[in-house]
Parts: C-alpha cells; sequence; structure tokens
C-alpha cells in the first residue's frame, strides 16, 4: 500500500491527508473481497457486484470519489505491471435526475387561479385588505413572474399603472437582474384600488413606518415568504415557485431564449437549463396533449 501512496504523491501532487484517504478507501475494497478474491485480479463483473454493495451504504457523491479512488488504483496496477487490463476506467454512477418543474400550469389554469381568488376575508374588516393585497401579489406571481425576493423589494414608484408597467429592481449582483415587464389588463384595476386605498389602510394594520416607500409594507417580524407561503395553501398549490417556472415556460413558448432570459431576469442564459431545455419539446408536447390552449 505504501508503493500505492508513493505513486499518488508522485504522479497527482497530492497533500499527505488525500493520500492517506485515498489509502484508507482501498483498504476498504479490499476488505469486501470474499476468500480466495485478490483487489488487484477482480473482473469488471466482480467490481460492479462490490458496487452495488457500497450503493446501499454510502450516497452516490461518496461513492464516486471512492470509484475514482479505485480507478486510480488500477490504473497504479496497470503501470506496474501487475495486470494488462484496466476493469474500472472512467466509471461513475449517474445520480437520478429530479424534474425541477413539476405541477406545470397552463395559461388558463394561471388565469382562473387569479380570477378566482377572492379578495373577501372570511372574517371580513382586515382580512379584506390582506385578501387585496394578496391578489395584487398573486398576480405579480402569475403574471409577471416575481419571486418573493423580488416582491419584497418592489416600492411604489416601480409601479406605473398608466403605463401598464412594473420596472423590477435587482435583487442583487449574483442573483436576479432588473427589467421592465408589461402588467396584464386584468392586473390594472387591483393594482389601481391597491395603491390609492388597500396600501394605507394596510400601513395602519402593520404598524411600520408611515414613510415607507415598500410597496407591500410589513411588520419586522413578519417574513415575506410567510406571506407568499399563505397564498401558496389558499389556492392549493404543492410548491409557490410552480407559479413562476410556469409563467418561464409559457414565456418560452412565445419568446426566444434571450428574451426570456431578460423577462425572468437571469444574469446568464445558462440559468435557463435548470429547466431541462433538452427535454423542453417533450415537456411542450405533454402540457398540449393535456392542457390545449
Amino acid at each position: 500500500m505504501n508503493d500505492f501512496k508513493n505513486y499518488l504523491t508522485t504522479k497527482y501532487k497530492y497533500a499527505e491527508r488525500t493520500v492517506q484517504e485515498k489509502g484508507k478507501q482501498i483498504e476498504q475494497w479490499k476488505r469486501l473481497c470474499v476468500p480466495g478474491q485478490e483487489l488487484e485480479k477482480l473482473s469488471s463483473k466482480e467490481l460492479h457486484r462490490l458496487i452495488e454493495i457500497q450503493k446501499q451504504r454510502y450516497s452516490i457523491q461518496t461513492l464516486n470519489n471512492q470509484l475514482k479512488s479505485l480507478e486510480q488504483y488500477y490504473t497504479y496496477v496497470v503501470e506496474t505491471q501487475q495486470r494488462k487490463d484496466h476493469p474500472l476506467r472512467h466509471f461513475r454512477i449517474k445520480p437520478e435526475t429530479k424534474p425541477l418543474i413539476q405541477g406545470l400550469l397552463t395559461e388558463q389554469e394561471l388565469t382562473e387561479l387569479y380570477e378566482n381568488y377572492s379578495v373577501q376575508g372570511h372574517l371580513g374588516g382586515q382580512f379584506n385588505h390582506y385578501r387585496q393585497r394578496n391578489k395584487v401579489l398573486l398576480g405579480l406571481m402569475i403574471y409577471q413572474g416575481l419571486d418573493s425576493s423580488t416582491l419584497d423589494k418592489l416600492e411604489i414608484q416601480d409601479i406605473d399603472v398608466e403605463k401598464a408597467i412594473v420596472q423590477v429592481p435587482r435583487i442583487s449582483d449574483y442573483k436576479l437582474q432588473e427589467r421592465i415587464l408589461p402588467l396584464a389588463s386584468n392586473q390594472i384595476m387591483e393594482l389601481h384600488k391597491y395603491l390609492t386605498q388597500t396600501r394605507e389602510e394596510l400601513l395602519k394594520l402593520v404598524k411600520t413606518e408611515q414613510e415607507t416607500k415598500r410597496l407591500f409594507p410589513k411588520s419586522s417580524k413578519t417574513r415575506f415568504s410567510s406571506i407568499t407561503q399563505s397564498i401558496r395553501k389558499q389556492i392549493e398549490i404543492e410548491n409557490i415557485h410552480q407559479l413562476r417556472y410556469s409563467r418561464i415556460l409559457l414565456w418560452m413558448k412565445q419568446y426566444n431564449l434571450r428574451e426570456v432570459q431578460y423577462k425572468a431576469g437571469y444574469k446568464s442564459i445558462l440559468s435557463l437549463e435548470k429547466f431541462n431545455l433538452k427535454d423542453l419539446e417533450k415537456l411542450k408536447q405533454s402540457i398540449e396533449k393535456y392542457h390545449p390552449f
């Protein structure tokens, strides 16, 4: 084993700690061998059986780290002429891919969520004001694809009802970028009422600074995500991100990728890869099949 460790140090310039860890990993693989087996002489088929055992014990990331050490060990075995073939070159466990986009909604379904959202609270009074605010928030999530962080940062000046646009602020240099998005026609009336009436009532209820420029004022004890999660429960969807993802996917059916990147606020077009672009057509066909426009 010392010869292998020296090999790692010489060829890969690993630190002593890394060399020792890789040595321990190889010793562990040796202990998996049954009597009569030698790790140096195992066939690919025999190794795959051992890998299946390890898959039950370790995460894919950890196991792949061990497989890299094992691959290096067999490279050493071949280079020192202990065997001719390499049984495990470039072998890794492929992680299961979980689709980011689940529960996609069509344009019709999104519109129904918005139109059917009642602005009447179950107890009336101040609850009506909260519901009216929530409908405005819901509209911005549905039609402009805004997330909680962006909504929390919006100020009164960002909404221009006359021009029917919203000036979306930049969240940070590393996150979402600023952009100007059009408002849907069915948002205008609710936004106008909110700006001229509802917001003033909310300022009294949340007991915050009267001079605040926030479009959606809240108390210092309230997390904005708790407001959007409340809306999620009211409209009965699994994840509030479904609204943003559904809107982005609908944009992708209408616009080129650069336009979608701008509308979504992404700094890089590579951010759209999270929508599994290689499967995008399949997703589109699925939507059109079960939810035709």
